[in-house]
């Protein structure tokens, strides 16, 4: 670490035949004054210590301080300057030409500054490869364990329609199909969260927000996933006070939605409920997923937005999860500059809320104004 740009070049300066009784107060305000003359010769440096040894009416007789400090010398080499010199303040030169000056308490607060920045540093990038590490491990954990489990649970419900389809009656048969279905969807959704915070973490998701109708969106989501509803016979409402637009990436809100609603699903009972909310909240549109579901223990709550710690427990029917889901959500609702919370519930359920940024066309027509400018 250099001391060029701890340099001090707001110093005050003395003639070098100024009297030292004029000049006493001021070297006590400053610690240290400069002596130079009227063609700008430098002379040295004046400090307390000086005048208390030395207290002449000729200032150059009273300087100790006259060697200059190379501006490109480090700070270590310039406090053991300091040290053998017995001073708290050097003069620094450039091409041996005087330039200003530096300070002994002000070299060790920058490098207190520094070290604790550093140690700031330090401790982010640490906290961020634990995260990968543990994310790592849970991809791995999700492979092994979740993803090879239901894959074996088809090939033995496959296996058994291969042998006895012929001989099974239509109700058991249904019944196979279905438990087969089920197990294609869950590992279907497991492999989704997989690849999509795969993509994500390697920067392959852009961000491309656009005038978005929460509504229709709403909608599409539920019949994509409704048949896992049903399979449950749980119902999903949707409710809107009145056309809610955001702006915001239609594909992330896919993601979010889908990902809240399946794990709504997943920890609600045969014959539950789901209800969906939203509307505008000044700048923003909140959207709320809440199911009557069997509820989140209080002490998990603060840990269901961190891969590293987050443990997904199985499902009401045993459905297996990837721990990913809610992480995404919380990714991309940062991405909007949006909130993700849980809040709540005096019954049983749990309830989750989204905010995202609402649709305004004045700032949307003047952001297409300004992409057209920097187009021409």
């Amino acid at each position: 670490m250099k001391i060029a740009h701890l340099i001090r070049k707001d110093f005050l300066t003395v003639e070098p035949y100024s009297s030292i009784n004029a000049i006493k107060k001021q070297l006590l305000e400053h610690s240290a004054i400069v002596v130079k003359d009227e063609d700008g010769q430098f002379y040295g440096v004046l400090t307390e210590d000086d005048i208390v040894q030395n207290p002449k009416t000729l200032i150059i007789d009273c300087l100790t301080i006259k060697e200059l400090v190379d501006c490109d010398e480090s700070i270590e080499e310039t406090i053991l300057k300091m040290d053998t010199a017995k001073t708290d303040v050097l003069p620094v030169g450039e091409n041996e030409k005087f330039i200003g000056l530096v300070f002994k308490n002000e070299l060790y607060n920058y490098i207190s500054d520094y070290n604790l920045e550093l140690e700031n540093v330090i401790k982010e990038r640490t906290a961020e490869l634990e995260e990968a590490i543990a994310t790592k491990d849970l991809i791995f954990s999700i492979i092994a364990h979740d993803l090879k489990g239901p894959f074996n649970v088809i090939l033995g419900f496959t296996g058994l329609l291969k042998d006895k389809l012929r001989s099974m009656d239509f109700e058991k048969s249904e019944k196979i199909i279905s438990g087969m279905y089920a197990q294609a969807r869950n590992t279907f959704n497991l492999l989704e969260d997989l690849l999509t915070w795969a993509r994500d973490n390697s920067s392959k998701i852009g961000y491309n927000p656009a005038f978005c109708n929460i509504s229709k969106i709403c909608n599409d989501v539920i019949e994509q996933i409704e048949d896992s509803a049903q399979m449950k016979g749980i119902t999903i409402n949707l409710f809107h006070s009145q056309e809610v637009y955001a702006y915001a990436d239609k594909n992330m809100i896919e993601v979010i939605l889908r990902n809240l609603i399946m794990n709504a699903i997943k920890f609600t009972e045969n014959g539950g409920k789901i209800d969906m909310f939203s509307m505008s909240e000044g700048e923003f549109v909140e959207i709320t997923v809440s199911d009557n579901g069997t509820g989140i223990d209080e002490k998990l709550k603060s840990k269901l937005f961190k891969c590293n710690l987050n443990e997904s427990k199985p499902g009401t029917a045993n459905e297996k999860g990837s721990g990913l889901g809610l992480v995404i959500c919380k990714r991309f609702v940062d991405r909007h500059q949006g909130e993700i919370w849980i809040e709540n519930k005096t019954e049983k359920g749990s309830t989750f809320k989204f905010t995202l940024p609402i649709y305004k066309e004045e700032i949307h027509n003047l952001q297409q104004k300004e992409v057209v400018k920097d187009e021409k």
